[in-house]
């Protein structure tokens, strides 16, 4: 064992014999953390100490510390444990499975004594006195080490909720005292030194809520991504909080801003809708079980505003009566309609984190040229001698200060690339998909965007193919990232010829192909152009093999296709419709007969009339049919909640299972047809046409998926002759294929070797051609001609294996930049993803990027031939620091490093802004030294946020003809009736949450400056647009927002800063008025915003114009007799008084702000501003070149504003020039 830690000691003997066993909340306190543990004493504490402030805690009580070293001298089990870990390894896994699995069945076997029975059961009817017989509570386990700053047991221990009764209450605590030795709980007290003999155990019993009837979830006092201390982040859910941990859906999210919560303001200033179509209910024998939610209620917040509120303001009492960052979990009372905080602790990442007080400055001094180029990652500069490792398992001989050099790394290696200088990798990159793009996982098909959204919450595993094997394998997904990328849509098929089959990915991904027979990774870009085909796979893997009844696949499959099952509150029905055909008899009695053995009920028979209906003006008269039904809830209740399942159960179940779920599946909805010797099931749910996708992989059967309107045809082309074994209604026979069903490209396998294996003259062609050849021809005539050859062993590995290829192409345009997410997956660095249209492809990913990033070692990804290039020893210089293009460099290349103390940045006369757009990067971007925010452009928020045209929000509904345009903006504001109030609330939140990050510092706000082409981008921007030949001179800025046809959008944008404002109460924001041609048009916008609330009087707001017409500076003391100062907007200004049009490429190169005549404008309106008192600044990305910067200190000019990545270097030249002009 480790060593012991000196914190944490067990309370000697006759300490724990004078002391409780059981204590209630109500005497308990912090200090108590030795005798309940951290959860609970801090739950004691806020039961005496905060309730007297409004703070709702359930009440409860703790077994303490006392009780849990009681139960196991009682027992014997103190010294049988201490024998267990005399010979334990904690470095050896097997050894902390074998010693946790024997603690455990020890503790099994252990009896709680009378005396603690009798404790625990006293404790229990007292409880019931107080909330009535037989109380739901809650079980958890509380350490003594638990919750500290720098460690939290979280997910290390069980929580039993919902236990009801006093056998059940026993047995839930025997549980979690069993739980203190799992495995991830041994192994994580060893990780932090506590002694595992040493670790005290209390357990706390504390009345459940029922928000199983209402909402809950969990409340950090900051922002979890970069530790921003000025906000509130509530996370909710429907139904028990449960549901939040596992990770099965997304939870609404609310920001709340601190400082205006405390001076009365509502400052709810950012809203997002999660995803809750599950949630946790109580289960009528007790613990929980899944519960869809009703469709309505997906689309609502679960949470309104007053309660996020309350629970903000109970969140800031308990932050400050614990002087910490706090997590706490909440729930609210379905019956009572009340709040309740159930449990508090401190936040344990950002706790530890120390501010970043350095800022590091690279510069490389060479003129030579690198030897290889690649992707990087990070801004430094590494040298050191190289190391090349092939093989994660030589990775010990690896010294500190070394270059890693590899083809690709997981995260295996991440112990030798914190000691390495640098990072050089051949393969990956920053590639990405789309965030709609399926995956199959060990939870069903979810998308790459759900993945990224869960997998730290929850385990999730994906297909990924062994290259050594050539198997596909479940493989965990260990990380996962997003980014801003435009995408192209690609195309696959076996033929050529379907369509809309399509995947949208970066261009520069990597995708798995053969070249002479050697697996490769290859961009998908390349392997478009040179006509490459991609991998796909023909069968999976079960995910554990589970037993299920074959009898019940048959019926899930009859009865999804062709049944309904409706469950409300008080009645359940089964139907299953039937026309009384002589082809359909043997498929109603197996059915009748399948029904009865699995659930011991005999289906009621009914006869359903003819109906009648009008068809395209034609009478049509159906026929009489018969309609199974089943009344009894029960047996509805696991029918719905098997197809809930269903992929889940597939992915697990034997091959007589899946056999009889895909006959079922046949003969409610399918057809053979002989001629085309092609089954066809068709099926409008999307769960059945999952389920059905991962059958035919599950069993290897090749598939199509085609589309009618919304009918899918699955269409199955081999494995027929077994399916119809298990058939009913659906018969026919089956020819005997003569044509395979895998192919593979002849060019890719064949090309090296086609003089010795050209059968008959009749295989070059396909190579020359390069035709996709049948694996049984390769196996039947081309092997043979190779045998006892090392080709032949190949080709036989890839014949064998589950792969085969199809063809690939580009389809329609390349999309703009969206966001596009990866994920990291363990060991083979692949993973698979799937079509439009479920065809499986097979992709790499990248880890050396990520971890790199995280532990701030220069990377160089994607070098390609490095490992072929650079030998053990060799010394190289990696250099990250110019832009996205890494540099490797042969020898030791000297380099300048720079370091700043960012509490001795000096203070400047000039004030250093920030420009910022994305919301999303406020709160990290807040922690640069800087006089708040030059420039918030709110052009990002309505591309990204909003993506839809103001204007068609506001006349959405009354006649708007675009019936496609209105149903895409109806599911993107969906719950939201005014849609005129999704704008406004959505551009309230965006600009709120960058003025929050700053406060109290200005936050300068430009009104929307979108051009006529840029806003026609939007969603049914094209219909209210014009097009103009120069939108760069034409409708934008100043001049829309007293347009009258553009008045109502700009009454929402004032609406929305209003409410910022007013509502918020982020008084920090001003207003800047972009692209304001004269002193007119001004004061017409100024009258604008008086209309819409936006008035100057009396309120604190200042309004500034943009200079950056010539206009702006010839009239600049007019402008000021309007407007309270002036903000340079250095890219228009220099277009303007150089006659140039900057969206044009050949006339570029003259526009520089450098030159005298621009610098002329910009000296005047600093002096004219000055003269007056009035602000100016400047906002244009002028302001970050060196030369033009001394230019602006000498003018005199109040502050400059640029983009985070600048903000550093501008401070230190500025503060240089500054210092040069004081000695003068």
């Amino acid at each position: 064992m480790k060593e012991k830690s000196p914190q944490y000691h067990p309370p000697s003997a006759e300490l724990r014999g004078k002391k409780k066993l059981i204590l209630w909340f109500k005497e308990t306190s912090i200090k108590d953390v030795p005798l309940v543990g951290g959860k609970n004493a801090s739950l004691g504490e806020m039961f005496s100490q905060l309730a007297k402030k409004g703070i709702n805690v359930p009440d409860g009580f703790a077994l303490t510390t006392n009780f849990y070293w009681k139960f196991l001298e009682a027992n014997g089990l103190d010294k049988v444990l201490k024998g267990f870990f005399k010979e334990f390894n904690p470095k050896s896994i097997k050894s902390i499975q074998e010693t946790g699995k024997k603690c455990r069945a020890a503790i099994l076997k252990g009896k709680f004594p009378d005396s603690l029975k009798q404790e625990i059961l006293k404790a229990y009817l007292k409880l019931s006195q107080k909330y009535g017989a037989n109380p739901d509570v809650a079980v958890r386990t509380s350490g003594v080490a638990e919750d500290r700053p720098n460690a939290s047991f979280a997910g290390q221990f069980e929580t039993y909720l919902n236990v009801r009764g006093e056998e059940e209450l026993l047995k839930a605590a025997k549980k979690s005292i069993v739980s203190t030795f799992t495995d991830r709980a041994i192994a994580y007290r060893e990780e932090k030194k506590i002694g595992q003999m040493e670790f005290g155990l209390s357990v706390g019993v504390q009345k459940m809520v029922r928000s199983d009837l209402a909402s809950s979830g969990i409340i950090f006092t900051l922002d979890t991504e970069t530790g921003f201390s000025n906000v509130v982040l509530i996370n909710s859910i429907w139904g028990v909080g449960e549901m939040i941990v596992k990770g099965k859906i997304t939870p609404d999210q609310f920001y709340v801003f601190k400082p205006t919560l405390k001076q009365g303001y509502r400052p709810i200033i950012v809203k997002n809708l999660g995803r809750k179509n599950k949630k946790y209910i109580f289960a009528k024998n007790g613990g929980l079980e899944e519960a869809d939610v009703f469709p309505q209620n997906q689309l609502k917040f679960s949470l309104s505003d007053e309660d996020v509120l309350t629970l903000a303001k109970w969140a800031v009492l308990i932050e400050e009566h614990y002087g910490k960052p706090q997590d706490i979990e909440w729930a609210k009372d379905g019956k009572t309609g009340k709040l309740f905080i159930v449990q508090s602790r401190p936040e344990t990442v950002y706790a530890v984190q120390n501010e970043k007080t350095t800022y590091e400055e690279y510069q490389i001094k060479t003129k030579k040229s690198p030897i290889l180029t690649g992707i990087a990652i990070g801004n430094k500069i590494g040298i050191g001698k190289i190391r090349l490792i092939s093989d994660v398992s030589k990775i010990s001989g690896f010294q500190k200060g070394e270059v890693l050099l590899t083809k690709m790394t997981d995260p295996d290696w991440v112990p030798i690339m914190r000691l390495a200088s640098a990072i050089i990798t051949d393969e990956g990159g920053k590639t990405c998909f789309a965030g709609d793009t399926k995956i199959l996982t060990n939870k069903g098909f979810l998308s790459i965007k759900e993945i990224a959204e869960i997998f730290n919450s929850v385990s999730i595993e994906v297909l990924s193919l062994n290259r050594e094997s050539l198997k596909i394998e479940w493989k965990r997904v260990v990380n996962a990232f997003k980014r801003k990328s435009s995408t192209i849509e690609i195309n696959v098929s076996q033929t050529g010829r379907m369509k809309d089959n399509t995947l949208r990915t970066t261009p520069d991904h990597k995708f798995i192909t053969f070249n002479n027979r050697c697996l490769i990774s290859e961009e998908i870009q390349n392997i478009i152009r040179s006509q490459r085909g991609i991998l796909s796979l023909q069968k999976i893997p079960s995910k554990d093999y589970l037993s299920f009844s074959p009898k019940i696949g048959y019926l899930l499959g009859a009865i999804s296709t062709d049944g309904h099952v409706r469950i409300d509150r008080t009645k359940a029905q089964i139907h299953f419709v039937q026309k009384p055909t002589v082809a359909k008899k043997d498929f109603i009695e197996k059915v009748k007969k399948y029904f009865a053995d699995e659930y011991r009920y005999d289906l009621h028979l009914y006869k359903k009339h003819p109906s009648q209906g009008i068809i395209r003006g034609k009478i049509i008269n159906g026929s009489a049919a018969l309609d199974l039904r089943c009344y009894n809830k029960k047996i509805a209740t696991d029918i719905v909640q098997k197809q809930r399942k269903i992929s889940d159960i597939l992915i697990k179940a034997n091959k007589e299972f899946l056999l009889n779920f895909i006959a079922g599946a046949i003969d409610g909805d399918g057809t053979y047809n002989e001629k085309a010797n092609r089954i066809n099931i068709f099926c409008s749910k999307q769960f059945l046409l999952e389920a059905i996708t991962i059958t035919c992989l599950r069993l290897g059967v090749s598939f199509q998926v085609v589309k009618n309107r919304n009918i899918h045809n699955i269409q199955i082309v081999d494995g027929i002759e077994e399916i119809l074994e298990y058939t009913s209604r659906v018969k026919g026979c089956y020819r005997i294929r003569v044509m395979g069903t895998r192919f593979f490209k002849a060019k890719q396998l064949l090309e090296d070797i086609i003089r010795r294996i050209n059968y008959r003259g009749r295989i070059l062609i396909y190579v020359k051609n390069n035709l996709l050849i049948d694996a049984e021809k390769i196996r039947n005539y081309v092997i043979p001609m190779i045998k006892g050859q090392s080709e032949n062993h190949a080709l036989t590995k890839i014949i064998e294996s589950n792969l085969k290829m199809l063809r690939v192409d580009v389809e329609g345009k390349t999309a703009k930049s969206k966001d596009v997410y990866n994920i990291e997956v363990e060991n083979n660095h692949n993973y698979v993803v799937f079509t439009r249209r479920y065809t499986p492809i097979i992709v790499e990913n990248c880890h050396a990027a990520i971890v790199s990033r995280e532990l701030g070692v220069p990377c160089i990804v994607g070098a390609g031939r490095a490992t072929k290039i650079f030998k053990n020893g060799e010394t190289v210089t990696v250099d990250c620091t110019q832009g996205s293009v890494g540099r490797i460099y042969q020898g030791e290349i000297p380099f300048i490093l720079k370091k700043y103390d960012l509490k001795k940045i000096p203070k400047l006369k000039t004030k250093i802004m920030i420009n910022i757009g994305a919301p999303d990067i406020a709160f990290k971007t807040s922690f640069l030294p800087n006089a708040g925010v030059g420039l918030a452009r709110i052009e990002f928020i309505l591309a990204d946020k909003i993506r839809i045209h103001p204007l068609a929000l506001y006349h959405y509904g009354k006649g708007f003809k675009d019936r496609k345009t209105k149903s895409e903006i109806g599911r993107i504001t969906s719950g939201f009736k005014d849609k005129k109030q999704y704008f406004i609330d959505k551009l309230a939140e965006g600009i709120s949450q960058i003025a929050s990050a700053f406060y109290p510092k200005p936050v300068i706000v430009r009104l929307s400056d979108f051009k006529s082409n840029e806003y026609a981008e939007l969603l049914g921007g094209s219909i209210f647009e014009p097009k103009e030949s120069n939108p760069m001179l034409g409708w934008r800025g100043a001049s829309r927002y007293y347009d009258e046809k553009f008045k109502p959008a700009f009454k929402m944008e004032c609406q929305a800063i209003k409410k910022a404002r007013e509502v918020f109460g982020l008084k920090n924001i001003w207003v800047m008025v972009p692209f304001c041609r004269t002193v007119e048009e001004g004061k017409t916008v100024l009258e604008e915003m008086r209309k819409n609330g936006l008035g100057k009087t009396g309120n604190g707001l200042k309004v500034i114009v943009m200079c950056e017409i010539p206009s702006n500076v010839v009239l600049a003391d007019k402008f000021l007799d309007i407007f309270d100062g002036m903000s340079i907007g250095s890219n228009d200004l220099t277009q303007l008084v150089l006659g140039l049009d900057r969206d044009s490429a050949l006339v570029a190169k003259v526009g520089d702000e450098r030159n005298e005549a621009v610098k002329e404008m910009v000296k005047k309106v600093i002096e004219v501003c000055k003269r007056r008192k009035k602000y100016v600044g400047i906002c244009g990305e002028a302001a970050s070149i060196p030369e033009f910067a001394k230019f602006l200190i000498n003018c005199e000019i109040e502050s400059l504003s640029v983009n985070s990545d600048s903000v550093i270097k501008t401070i230190l030249i500025v503060a240089d020039e500054e210092k040069k002009l004081k000695k003068e």
